[in-house]
């Protein structure tokens, strides 16, 4: 079997090339190259075409997300896996949404990683056994008692402003508050409000079960 070529992007040297050297030692794995952030690894997966992207979300000129829906609308055949600190329910349905194959945290075993991404390669999904069951209990959240409310859901997507589905779409994409105001030029305090509203209208317990309900209903755009 031929070794899996891996590019690894995060803008942490010190993580970045311990990654790097741990798959070193791995005799199914080799390291094609190194990305500082979104950008470089958008450019070097061209140049490098590598079977794997290691990729972290938070990083700068452009996030792991960005890159990750660049890449999969340009080269589907490369699969992403993200490998990131954050937990955030938001933040893993916005890189599946985007295209990523995978998504564990860097807490990871480094067995686990380097199964995941052999399994990641050869076309399987990978799911962090935490981020999982967080997706599972917020999807089943959703559909608890609710067999048959999709008249109720539609007339409440109906009923969100303009300016409601533009939060909704940010929250999805895994934004902050801060990040959201900043975004649509407005208070973190009207985006607490927004965002009330939001889960009022659609019967929603917290802004979580709120992205969870986005890419449910397919109500995310994927630009910007």
């Amino acid at each position: 079997m031929s070794r899996v070529r891996v590019l690894v992007a995060d803008d942490h040297t010190l993580f970045r090339r311990g990654i790097t050297a741990a798959l070193a030692d791995q005799p199914d794995l080799e390291v094609v190259g190194e990305a500082v952030d979104g950008l470089e690894a958008i450019k070097k997966t061209r140049e490098l075409v590598p079977e794997v992207v290691l990729m972290d979300l938070n990083m700068p000129n452009c996030s792991g997300l960005e890159a990750t829906q660049a890449l999969q609308s340009e080269m589907p055949q490369v699969k992403i896996l993200v490998l990131t600190v954050s937990d955030s329910e938001s933040d893993l349905f916005a890189a599946i949404k985007f295209g990523a194959r995978g998504y564990l945290l860097k807490k990871a075993e480094p067995e686990e990683l380097v199964q995941a991404i052999i399994s990641v390669s050869q076309g399987s999904v990978m799911i962090s056994s935490l981020m999982a069951n967080k997706l599972l209990a917020e999807f089943n959240a959703l559909s608890a008692g609710a067999p048959n409310h999709s008249k109720k859901d539609e007339q409440a997507e109906a009923e969100l402003s303009p300016r409601e589905g533009e939060v909704l779409q940010l929250v999805s994409k895994g934004a902050t508050n801060k990040e959201i105001a900043d975004a649509l030029f407005i208070s973190e305090n009207t985006v607490k409000t927004h965002l009330q509203n939001i889960m009022d209208k659609l019967h929603l317990a917290n802004r979580s079960q709120a992205a969870a309900y986005a890419v449910k209903k397919g109500l995310v755009t994927d630009k910007g």
